[in-house]
């Protein structure tokens, strides 16, 4: 799959993800997880492919979809 194809995916699974999801202890911790987890597979995979996925490229895209959601883990949280 090409780049655009890979960067369409996340956007579109980051978008589900960001309208849907709404418990704050679950957006917190699957941000925290799908970023490290990214973090990692940047650092040990990243110039593998498996499966003719790009596994570096996933990883980035998790460690953004992961920090997209920690950083707006509190969107549905009622203010006062």
């Amino acid at each position: 799959m090409s780049e655009i194809t890979y960067a369409v995916i996340a956007l579109v699974l980051y978008g589900l993800l960001d309208r849907f999801l709404r418990p704050y202890a679950l957006r917190k911790w699957l941000g925290v997880a799908l970023a490290v987890v990214g973090v990692v597979g940047c650092i040990l995979v990243s110039q593998t492919r498996s499966f003719g996925l790009d596994l570096g490229l996933l990883s980035v895209l998790a460690t953004g979809v992961g920090v997209g959601l920690f950083v707006r883990r509190r969107r549905f949280e009622q203010v006062g």
